[in-house]
């Protein structure tokens, strides 16, 4: 069995940050307020991260114990394009070699990122059509002892870094009664739960996925952990299956209160209101709690809400067809 991550983790990956991982803002949106009838939404500004995505702290917290105990080993991992970013710059801090894996349907703007960090010790390959089989070339070159793979979202590790996001807003606002997360692998919103239902058990902890993609949606509808079809989504760095052998199906159904889905008409709404209100550039993951609010899917009359935005690399061809 896995193991799951526990809030001495937590605690360790906080440390193991400090001056590696921003404490980003928490900032209200009276806008959004007014809006859903609750009586204070604040922003959890994640794509403010040096990487332009919250993925910075469980990629940092892992590939740095892996430093620690292995500094020779290999890494390998899979991503949509925010996760490998974070890798690859934890691997350059550490100076270990890295192949990142990314399916040929990333995002541009991300694998034009990805590629700008190519050095003659990390490396970027193109895999399979998605991410999901670029997950498992990982994990095949992992078990085959090529190298250590350094999973987006199903590790216990990687896990109690993404949760450093629960402890601040938290720390920051501890009124809040109701936090959103966009889900895509679960590795965010488990680690947020983990700490904040252990602060405050009594707080509703809300996901959020595309309809496009939404395999953890279909979990608490069903129960089934089977992978099924995957559509386009502007909300790419949510987009893919769950390992059925992940730890975040176990922490999601104990953490998470609810999980809905939002379509991409109203994704789409909420990266335009994120420009032209708060004048914020997100994609499309990052935008889905603020989707969320406004297209009614979560009532908030009355409660304090904190909606996690997690990226902000975005493709221009996206951006411009978002506009449009």
């Amino acid at each position: 069995m896995p193991r799951l991550p526990t809030l001495a983790d937590v605690n360790a990956a906080r440390r193991r940050l400090e001056g590696i991982a921003l404490h980003t803002p928490l900032e209200i949106s009276r806008e959004l307020a007014e809006e859903t009838g609750a009586t204070e939404v604040r922003l959890k500004r994640e794509e403010l991260q040096p990487t332009g995505a919250f993925k910075t702290r469980g990629a940092h917290h892992k590939v740095g114990l892996i430093a620690e105990g292995r500094p020779e080993a290999a890494l390998v991992t899979a991503s949509s394009g925010n996760h490998g970013i974070a890798v690859a710059t934890a691997a350059a801090r550490h100076d270990m070699r890295l192949t990142v894996l990314v399916g040929r349907q990333i995002s541009a703007a991300k694998l034009e990122r990805l590629r700008a960090l190519e050095t003659r010790r990390i490396t970027v390959e193109l895999f399979g059509d998605d991410t999901d089989d670029a997950e498992a070339e990982a994990r095949r070159r992992d078990d085959a002892g090529h190298a250590v793979y350094v999973p987006p979202y199903q590790d216990a590790d990687v896990i109690a870094g993404q949760a450093t996001v629960g402890v601040e807003i938290l720390a920051d606002w501890p009124e809040v009664d109701t936090i959103l997360v966009p889900i895509g692998g679960g590795g965010l919103i488990s680690g947020i739960g983990l700490w904040a239902k252990a602060v405050k058990p009594d707080l509703r902890l809300v996901g959020v996925q595309p309809a496009a993609s939404p395999p953890m949606y279909a979990f608490f509808e069903t129960g089934s952990t089977d992978a099924m079809p995957i559509a386009p989504t502007i909300a790419d760095g949510v987009a893919g299956n769950i390992e059925r052998s992940s730890i975040t199906w176990e922490l999601c159904r104990r953490l998470v209160d609810d999980v809905v889905i939002v379509d991409e008409d109203e994704i789409a709404g909420a990266m335009r209101w994120a420009l032209e209100i708060p004048h914020t550039l997100l994609e499309g993951s990052a935008a889905l709690g603020i989707a969320a609010l406004l297209a009614r899917r979560v009532s908030v009359t009355d409660r304090r809400v904190a909606v996690v935005t997690t990226g902000r690399n975005v493709s221009p061809d996206v951006l411009r067809g978002v506009i449009a």
